[in-house]
């Protein structure tokens, strides 16, 4: 009897072994390995999608004042978690609704960059305030009819183009640029963390809040991966390195 019993002891002391080590390297490599063997074809069809926008990107990179390189790595873990199709059903479902009443009623990711209207919308504000009167004007952010829902129509049908997403982070970029002209980041990794972080939480936040986010997993990358979370800053990094030397 006591033999069986210090055999069932072992077994589950084995058991719990196996589980902590398990938790652990699942742990480690969704958190800390290669991001490109994590996600997988994922993150080659995102890869694939930003390259095919490369000539876009060039032309953008001289407005933003970042590379091609830097620009894309903001965007990417959007265009990794992009679904065409879930995208379409869920903007064709809410856009009439923000149309006719606006943000307070529906505000929704969009697009291959996943921009939400609220976004666009601050970003058409700020850029008015913030951005010199050439750069303004190139971007051609101002709309033509100055009713307020013919302007969101407008808006939902720009979101759904992959280059207005484009000229959209180039007006982020440039505005973050103007914010943040006066700090002080280490290199250019530091500061494209701090300009995705910026993109993922918003323009609204403390310093304190968008460091907190650097370091903190809340990005939902899929339905495959349910409850799982990811560090935004972390992925758009290891892009960003992936692709340092092209």
């Amino acid at each position: 009897m006591y033999a069986k019993q210090s055999y069932k002891i072992y077994l589950l002391f084995v058991a719990g072994i196996l589980i902590v080590v398990l938790f652990i390297n699942a742990k480690r490599i969704y958190s800390n390995a290669d991001f490109g063997e994590t996600f997988g074809t994922k993150a080659i069809a995102a890869s694939n999608k930003l390259q095919s926008m490369q000539q876009g990107f060039q032309l953008c990179s001289t407005v933003s004042e970042s590379s091609v390189n830097f620009m894309q790595s903001i965007v990417f873990p959007e265009v990794m978690r992009y679904n065409a199709l879930k995208d379409g059903i869920e903007s064709e479902s809410l856009k009439t609704l923000y149309v006719q009443f606006g943000g307070e009623y529906a505000n929704f990711s969009i697009g291959v960059f996943q921009m939400k209207p609220s976004f666009a919308e601050i970003v058409e504000l700020k850029c008015k305030q913030l951005l010199p009167t050439k750069i303004f004007e190139e971007l051609q952010l101002p709309y033509k009819d100055i009713n307020a829902e013919n302007s969101r129509a407008k808006r939902i049908e720009r979101l759904m183009d992959d280059e207005w997403q484009l000229i959209y982070l180039t007006g982020f970029i440039a505005i973050c640029n103007k914010m943040y002209c006066d700090k002080n980041f280490k290199n250019e990794t530091e500061k494209l963390q701090w300009y995705a972080t910026v993109y993922n939480a918003g323009f609204d936040k403390t310093d304190e809040f968008i460091n907190k986010k650097i370091a903190e997993a809340n990005f939902y990358l899929g339905q495959q991966m349910p409850g799982k979370k990811f560090k935004y800053a972390a992925i758009a990094t290891w892009y960003y390195q992936e692709n340092l030397s092209e």
